[in-house]
């Protein structure tokens, strides 16, 4: 696919990842957020697509893992924040029942995490932990990338399963 042909593909598509977006936050910032996350990934695949493909399908994929990495890294700050909140504010710190789930919380996802086989639990620690892009990691694996993706995904099917499982979802 061209850059032309990317220009008009991505007008065509980006209301229905805006859509997507604004479905799952609820909000216009971070559904603008998605789709300029969403588009950049697909502009880094452009070569690579053809026409025959169905882009929609591949764009709506996409977007739904960004919404999911997005919420991911707005988790992680909050954490973080509630961590430095604490320790400079110790008035405004959490509840001991607040307090006690999320270290259960934290406790269960580290379990969780600890009966990944060890490359997936290195290739999920790189992608979520370090924010290492699938190129950053397949580039200092020496994985093809697909593997690098095809493997993260596992990992995060088993936590998620793993944590639905645990919290009887």
């Amino acid at each position: 696919m061209n850059r032309a042909t990317f220009e008009q593909t991505a007008t065509r598509l980006r209301p229905l990842i805006l859509r997507i977006g604004y479905d799952f936050f609820g909000s216009a910032d971070d559904a603008e957020d998605v789709a300029q996350e969403t588009l950049v990934q697909l502009w880094h695949y452009c070569e690579r697509l053809d026409e025959g493909r169905n882009i929609e399908a591949l764009a709506l994929r996409v977007a739904k893992n960004c919404c999911v990495n997005l919420r991911r890294r707005q988790h992680l700050q909050v954490v973080r924040g509630e961590e430095h909140l604490q320790t400079v504010h110790p008035q405004l710190s959490l509840s001991p029942h607040e307090e006690l789930e999320r270290q259960e919380d934290v406790s269960a996802f580290d379990e969780a995490v600890s009966l990944l086989q060890p490359r997936e639990r290195q290739l999920f620690e790189m992608r979520q932990m370090e924010g290492l892009s699938t190129e950053e990691i397949a580039q200092q694996t020496g994985m093809a990338k697909a593997t690098v993706q095809s493997m993260i995904a596992m990992a995060r099917r088993k936590l998620f399963n793993e944590m639905k499982r645990r919290k009887k979802l």
